[in-house]
């Protein structure tokens, strides 16, 4: 196997309470991430998400973005996810292109449906229409950064002759990564148009996962791309204390956090039906809702523990589901920016050099 590759995941899941909270927040994660590039890590992923306290503080990725390139000049700047069915297509072409160009050529396409059902009924954009929005706006950002001039017909936009300035730094455009939870669709769909895979192992069970990756490298295979340039990244909670306790402590606060944050989001739709995208999705959300802590440790759901701990977990994980990128939460709602940084370099100096 090829050496690991490894980055940051930023999903902020509680809401500053102030004006000044906010501002303090967004400047720390970017000197964080800052910090992490000296440290070692090759990459940094930032999730979308708006009006609630699971990760809205994270509405404006391009933007987030062009400040870390601004403070960074090798780790790539990914996104975990643009929610993709959610905005002009050509409103995202001309965002991230700019993005790319400022960070010269840094940028890593990561794109998902998007899975919170107010955010998509406050953008107006009724539910079953997400999956079909998601491969029209791809079809046409890909065509728009490809192409010296966009023409496009489709069930939801029609452009002819229109010209997308700036053009991506990367030829032909930068690098596809589509998030997957549980939709085996999803995966095939990745594994057909030649995208690397981006996995969320928290919502599910490893052999049950392990399975979705082999259909995405088999439809990367029956589609005539070459499995072996395929990367696959996991996104995991992950905490590396100086003691299992510690580290168990911290996290468990942390954890909570988070599930509280996306519950909040989830109740802000009572009652409302789930269209049949979502329901795969839901299922998982609900089986989750009956693992303790302690279970999505043992599971291997989350990397949380001694470095020694993490290590081991890593190793199963990283074999398990074939990845060759790890991207981790470190941090995890409530925790101190000392906190995060300890972890990452605990991280860096005692389970990476040894996986």
């Amino acid at each position: 196997m090829s050496a690991m590759r490894y980055g940051l995941f930023y999903l902020p899941s509680s809401l500053p309470a102030t004006r000044a909270e906010g501002s303090e927040r967004l400047r720390t994660v970017v000197e964080q991430i800052a910090h992490g590039e000296q440290l070692g890590f090759d990459s940094v992923w930032l999730a979308e998400h708006h009006f609630h306290s699971f990760g809205g503080l994270f509405s404006a990725t391009p933007v987030i973005g062009a400040a870390i390139a601004q403070k960074t000049t090798k780790i790539r700047i990914g996104t975990a996810v643009i929610l993709l069915p959610y905005h002009s297509p050509l409103r995202v072409a001309e965002d991230y292109a700019t993005l790319d160009c400022l960070s010269l050529g840094r940028l890593e396409f990561g794109i998902g449906h998007g899975f919170v059902k107010w955010e998509a009924l406050t953008f107006g954009i009724p539910l079953d229409e997400l999956r079909e929005r998601f491969q029209e706006n791809l079809e046409v950002i890909l065509k728009a950064w490809s192409e010296p001039v966009l023409n496009h017909k489709g069930r939801f936009h029609e452009y002819r002759g229109v010209e997308v300035w700036p053009r991506p730094v990367q030829e032909p455009h930068p690098t596809v990564w589509m998030a997957a939870t549980t939709s085996l669709e999803s995966f095939e769909l990745s594994g057909r148009h030649g995208f690397h895979m981006m996995l969320i192992p928290f919502l599910n069970e490893v052999e049950e996962l392990r399975l979705k990756v082999e259909a995405f490298f088999k439809a990367r295979r029956e589609a005539g791309h070459d499995p072996s340039t395929a990367r696959v990244l996991g996104v995991y909670h992950a905490y590396v204390g100086e003691s299992s306790a510690e580290a168990r402590a911290a996290a468990a606060q942390g954890l909570a956090e988070y599930n509280a944050a996306a519950t909040h989001a989830h109740s802000l739709t009572p009652g409302m039906p789930d269209p049949e995208s979502y329901r795969s999705h839901e299922r998982h959300r609900t089986q989750m809702r009956h693992l303790t802590f302690e279970d999505l440790v043992a599971q291997g759901r989350v990397l949380v523990g001694s470095a020694e701990e993490v290590r081991e977990k890593l190793e199963y994980v990283r074999e398990r589901l074939y990845l060759t990128d790890l991207a981790g939460n470190f941090a995890l709602g409530g925790l101190t920016d000392a906190q995060a940084r300890a972890s990452m370099r605990r991280f860096i100096e005692r389970v990476a050099p040894k996986v």
